[in-house]
This record gives structure tokens, C-alpha cells and sequence, in this order.
């Protein structure tokens, strides 16, 4: 896959466009027509539902496709007068799934009955957007699908490619607290909610787990109490954020705090409850994917620039697709191009200059997989 400067150039105005032109999670309305509108403009039939953002576009006829994914939302800053920004780097995810769109419809075609599907999903920072790609019917007929990323200073230096990320799994929980509210002079005649409050902050960090595994439990927001200085709360939110590098520890986690509320709740004699949102599932990346990319990677841009996969505490809903599809080959590109001072953050810079060749890897790969599938005799 050769970048050339004229191919290199229309990366470069995807993304600048793209970047100028941020919408948050379920309002990517003209992110989804812009994209629609290049990728018809190269040959891709587009499939859309009315009333929802995001699309599914087909290079081809299938009917075993090869699929890329790329992320269209971008990150909602503040309140509601807030703004949005793509501070997570999905304008550089979807301007080198677009370069990659690009090659793989120059030709040359792919084996008879192996087409390109491109999985423009809205909603990753929600955590929501993949699970409603798969309600839609994306992945009927899938059977390899790849991912990128761009990645921090820290985990990837500029110019160079892991062949997988192996993204953490994240939940978070509302745990609501209802006793009686009561006089400051006279406690005794209420159900105060602080206590079983601060009691639960000190549970978290006795849940203890193998060492040997990465996890976080921690309490991000908490509200209670009003105007009044000298009335006691009843009733309390506590908001709780969950990390773990292996999905069977964030079963343990939410297991263990679900049966630390009851206790607590029966302690201080207090109604509360825990309910469960916005998860993402921890990688589980294909071997068979992340080989099929570190070769795009030697072919592309040379030895010297595969790294080692790349380990992060943060989520991605990307690997939703392989729990939905049992025996989904998928990885994510891993891509260095020095994000600083980090992911999320509103003054986030990072090069684009690896973009055009992020998308001649991207594009290898899906010629890599069809080839392996025509191997398999599955075309």
C-alpha cells in the first residue's frame, strides 16, 4: 500500500474537517451525512436508520465481509451550555478509516464474495453505539474486524503501531440512599444518610483482589444535603466508577459492592440501592487479528515501527463486537502520534502526520484477512 502526497492530503482535510466539526454522542447528524456522502462519492452502498446517527457502508457484495470501525462522537464538555470537542481523537479515527476506504476502492478488487463494510458507529463515549450497530444487523456476515485508536505520549511513541489494544473494562454505578432527614440538635429521630455514605467510601478499598490483576473502584461524585446547615441528610447519590484489566474482575467488583450496599444499607438501618450503567467489556483480542495487523504494519511502514500491543486501563465499547460474535477475528490499531496532555483532555494536541499511513495500514489488513479467507475456502 503506497501513501502517496495527493492520498497523504485528503487524509489530512478528512480529519480537518472532521476535527472543526465535533458533536457529542447521538447527535453526530452531519458527521454521519459528511461521511456518507465521501464514502458514496468512492463506490460504498450506505445504509442508515432514520432518526438515529451512525451508519453501516458496504464496499462490495459480500457475502463475507472484512469490517473497520471507526468512532464518530465526540466529548461533551461541562453543562448543558457546555461544548464539544473531539478531545478522544475520533476525527483522526474516522479521516484513516476514510483513507483506507479510499485504497481498498482503487482497486485491485478483493477474492469473489469477500466485501468491505465499514461500521460507522455513533455513541463510544456513552459506552451505547456499538451495542445499537449490532441491533441494526452490522455484523451479519463479519467475520474479521478492525479498530484504531489513537494513544498517549506515555504508551506509543509517534510513528509507531501496536497491532492491539488491549483496552480495560469500565462501569459505573448510582447507588441512591433514603433514611430521614433530622435536626442537627436531634439525630436520633432520623436515618442519616452521611454515614452509610462515608462507609461505603471506606469499603471500597478493602475489596481486594489478586495483585497481579490491574482494578479501581472509587467514589466520583457524591450529593447531599441542601440549602440548610443544621439538618441533617436523609437521603444521598453516590456516584462509582469501576476499572479492571480483565473482565471476570469487574464481575468480582460489581459483585462484591452490590453485596457491601446491602450490608451497609441493613447497618444503618437506610434503603439503598445500586444500579448498573454505561459498561464496557474488557478486550478480548483475536491472536489471528492482532498478527494480521502487525503484518499490515511490516509491509506498510517498516519493522521499526510495530510495537509491542498496547495494555490501557482505559474502555473502548469497540469490543462489544467480538462478545456479540463468538469467533470474530478483532484487534485495534494502536496509533502513536503522541497525544498530549492526554485523552479527554479539551487542550489535547496530537500529529496527524501518522494519519495516511495509519490508513494504508488499515487498508493492508483488510486485504490480508480477505486473502486468509479465500485460504479458508470461505468465500
Amino acid at each position: 500500500m503506497t501513501v502517496t502526497p495527493e492520498l497523504a492530503q485528503q487524509v489530512l482535510d478528512w480529519h480537518a474537517w472532521l476535527d472543526a466539526h465535533p458533536e457529542p454522542a447521538w447527535r453526530e447528524t452531519g458527521t454521519t451525512a459528511y461521511l456518507v456522502e465521501q464514502l458514496e462519492h468512492l463506490g460504498c452502498t450506505c445504509h442508515q436508520v432514520d432518526g438515529r446517527t451512525g451508519a453501516v457502508a458496504d464496499l462490495g457484495t459480500g457475502p463475507r465481509w472484512v469490517a473497520l470501525r471507526a468512532d464518530l462522537d465526540a466529548i461533551w464538555m461541562g453543562d448543558d451550555d457546555g461544548y464539544a470537542v473531539h478531545s478522544c481523537g475520533h476525527s483522526a479515527h474516522m479521516a484513516a478509516v476514510l483513507g483506507a476506504a479510499r485504497l481498498l476502492a482503487e482497486g485491485p478488487e478483493l477474492p469473489e464474495g469477500v466485501g468491505v463494510r465499514l461500521l460507522l458507529q455513533p455513541a463510544e463515549e456513552t459506552g451505547t453505539g456499538a451495542l445499537d450497530l449490532i441491533e441494526r444487523g452490522a455484523l451479519e456476515g463479519v467475520t474479521d474486524l478492525f479498530g484504531i485508536h489513537v494513544r498517549p505520549v506515555e504508551e506509543l511513541a509517534v510513528g509507531r503501531f501496536g497491532p492491539a489494544l488491549h483496552s480495560g473494562a469500565s462501569l459505573t454505578g448510582l447507588v441512591t440512599i433514603a433514611g430521614e432527614d433530622a435536626h442537627g440538635a436531634r439525630p436520633h429521630l432520623g436515618a442519616n444518610a452521611i454515614d452509610p455514605l462515608v462507609a461505603l467510601h471506606q469499603a471500597l478499598p478493602a475489596m481486594r483482589f489478586n495483585p497481579a490483576e490491574s482494578y479501581s473502584a472509587k467514589i466520583t461524585r457524591i450529593r447531599a444535603g441542601g440549602a440548610s446547615l443544621n439538618v441533617i441528610p436523609g437521603t444521598a447519590e453516590v456516584a462509582i466508577d469501576l476499572r479492571a484489566q480483565r473482565n471476570e474482575v469487574m464481575t468480582g467488583l460489581q459483585e462484591r459492592i452490590t453485596e457491601a450496599v446491602r450490608g451497609i444499607a441493613s447497618t444503618y438501618g437506610v434503603t439503598m440501592e445500586v444500579s448498573w450503567h454505561d459498561g464496557t467489556p474488557g478486550a478480548e483480542v483475536h491472536p489471528a487479528a492482532a498478527a494480521t495487523l502487525a503484518q499490515a504494519i511490516r509491509e506498510v511502514a517498516g519493522e521499526e515501527a510495530l510495537a509491542e500491543e498496547v495494555v490501557t486501563t482505559g474502555a473502548d465499547d469497540f469490543h462489544y463486537y467480538a462478545q456479540a460474535s463468538p469467533g470474530l477475528r478483532s484487534s485495534m490499531l494502536a496509533l502513536g502520534v503522541g497525544v498530549a496532555p492526554g485523552l479527554h483532555v479539551p487542550s489535547m494536541t496530537y500529529s496527524t502526520e501518522p494519519l495516511p499511513v495509519a490508513a494504508a495500514i488499515l487498508a493492508r489488513a483488510v486485504r490480508l484477512a480477505a486473502e486468509g479467507l479465500r485460504g479458508e475456502g470461505l468465500s
